[in-house]
């Protein structure tokens, strides 16, 4: 999971340093002041464009990722609830075996003693 932040984390930074590379080129062009704005905002325009792109991207990503760790956590916790049932079942399975023979144990003693 963090190799996909890594991931992400480089190219917003791939995009940052293509923006403002682009910005910077146009900048020292020579061409005229209106066209060198017109560049920068198209060019702004892609580049929002393409980071918001991303953005919806990376957030279905996450959001499937999230959906994913539910279920796995969800199908823990019922293994968990199953295993906890089963070892209670099997305690008290145990603990009415022994009281029922300590229960006869003293009238097995009572028959031995008459005896």
């Amino acid at each position: 999971m963090s190799d996909d932040k890594n991931g992400v984390f480089s190219f917003v930074c791939f995009l940052a340093g293509a923006a403002i590379g682009a910005g910077l080129a146009l900048l020292y062009a020579p061409q005229a002041g209106v066209e060198t704005r017109k560049k920068i905002k198209d060019t702004s325009e892609k580049v929002a464009d393409d980071v918001k792109e991303q953005y919806e991207k990376i957030s279905d990503e996450a959001k499937k990722s999230i959906e994913h760790v539910k279920i796995a956590a969800e199908k823990a916790i019922n293994n968990v609830k199953g295993f906890i049932d089963g070892a209670r079942d099997s305690l008290k399975k145990e603990i009415k075996e022994e009281l029922e023979e300590e229960a006869q144990a003293p009238a097995k003693k009572k028959v031995a003693a008459k005896a």
